[in-house]
């Protein structure tokens, strides 16, 4: 009876040594390999948006409301990626790999802008913030007059009385109108100076005061010509550039609008 006891568990020893043995083998197999996946997209593939906002101000500094109709546009290598802005002024110029980005802002009526955006792609936007336009130089001057006077404050003190007509919808009170004025003769070098116009109307005065025979450091004797230039600029305190869109060049401030030539006799 205990030898029988002593083989039954002697051969369930040898069966669990036997299967124990089969089963560690059975783990170390290596199956065969599966199909590959799909290779991920490098930092140099992958795409973002760049997205940013326009507001766009008139040529008399006046702010518009609504800044849709902007036409944005850049090129990836030599496809053309274009977008337009809404009401709000919004953009976005989708699907961008990573690289710098020449964008372009065009409007009718306004000076094209020309930005220079480095992108760096990924998972996120890149935003460029606000981009301000700038109304273009439409305006004509139509007719100016010169009339010298005395100062009836100052006594010997004189001014050049300056009275010009121009085209367009008449200002507000709370715009301004800017322009240059050149003043030259017979071996005097010109000087050129900014006057605004404030008159809530097409046409705008302004007053150059000068002493004896000087004006803005100038000299002239009495009975010379004295050649008036005015120009039309944009508003001083922008002081932007705009970008020729047609020559591709950035063209700095002051860029000139119309202008017209007047003259005047240097009085006794």
């Amino acid at each position: 009876m205990h030898k029988q006891m002593a083989c039954a568990g002697f051969m369930f020893f040898i069966c669990c040594m036997l299967f124990s043995g089969c089963s560690k083998t059975a783990e170390g197999i290596r199956g065969p390999a599966g199909p590959a996946g799909k290779p991920g997209l490098s930092i140099t593939e992958s795409r973002s948006a760049i997205t940013g906002y326009v507001t766009l101000v008139s040529q008399f500094l006046i702010p518009q409301s609504v800044f849709d109709s902007v036409n944005v546009s850049t090129y990836m290598g030599d496809s053309l990626v274009k977008a337009v802005t809404d009401k709000t002024g919004k953009f976005s110029l989708p699907n961008l790999k990573a690289g710098t980005y020449r964008i372009l802002f065009q409007r009718n009526g306004y000076d094209s802008i020309g930005v220079n955006v480095v992108h760096s792609a990924g998972n996120e936007d890149k935003f460029i913030g606000i981009i301000q336009m700038d109304g273009s130089l439409t305006t004509h001057i139509l007719h100016q007059t010169l009339t010298v006077r005395n100062d009836p404050f100052v006594i010997g003190r004189q001014f050049l009385d300056m009275l010009t007509t121009i085209d367009g919808p008449p200002l507000k009170i709370s715009s301004r109108r800017y322009y240059s004025v050149y003043l030259y003769g017979n071996n005097v070098s010109f000087d050129y100076v900014y006057y605004t116009g404030n008159e809530g109307n097409n046409q705008f005065e302004s007053q150059i005061f000068y002493t004896s025979s000087d004006i803005n450091s100038s000299h002239f004797n009495p009975g010379d010509t004295v050649y008036v230039k005015t120009v039309l600029t944009p508003a001083y305190s922008l002081q932007t550039s705009w970008f020729d869109s047609k020559t591709y060049q950035d063209i700095s401030y002051p860029y000139n609008g119309d202008s017209t030539m007047n003259y005047f006799i240097w009085p006794n």
